[in-house]
């Protein structure tokens, strides 16, 4: 399971808990779960490719940042995404990198099933955290 619609957590958005086996994973299951919010991925071709560079020294707050970022690529380019690349380095003086290489095409709503205008992620519960060997992010999407 990459992650779950969470219930009772905010009135008017939608609130997910995303898992993963590592931090790559659940940057990219994170990005699946705001994609299959505002788009059906399937309907999505990886034709074109973008790609951006973002350091943090927080890794929630590198996951934040991220995610914005993906809504952003929407609503300024106007670009949705069927496929994310994500390499994470840990830099010296314990920041992070993230080097995002995402495909997709322009919005056509001729050919997208879009379902909902993510505007951002909100910091409302937002919380990133390592259980059982595991990585768990709660992220709740302002719709």
């Amino acid at each position: 399971m990459r992650y779950r619609i969470i219930n009772g957590v905010a009135t008017a958005d939608i609130a997910y808990e995303v898992y993963g086996e590592t931090l790559k994973e659940i940057f990219e299951n994170a990005a699946w779960a705001v994609t299959q919010t505002m788009v059906e991925p399937a309907t999505i071709h990886s034709i074109q490719n973008f790609k951006f560079q973002i350091a943090d020294s927080q890794i929630d707050d590198l996951l934040f940042d991220f995610l914005n970022e993906l809504i952003f690529l929407k609503d300024a380019r106007q670009m949705l995404f069927s496929r994310f690349g994500i390499k994470l380095t840990k830099l010296d003086a314990g920041r992070y990198r993230l080097d995002a290489n995402f495909w997709g095409e322009k919005i056509d709503i001729k050919k997208h099933k879009l379902k909902c205008d993510v505007k951002a992620v909100t910091r409302h519960k937002f919380f990133l955290k390592k259980a059982k060997g595991k990585y768990i992010t709660q992220i709740v999407l302002d719709i």
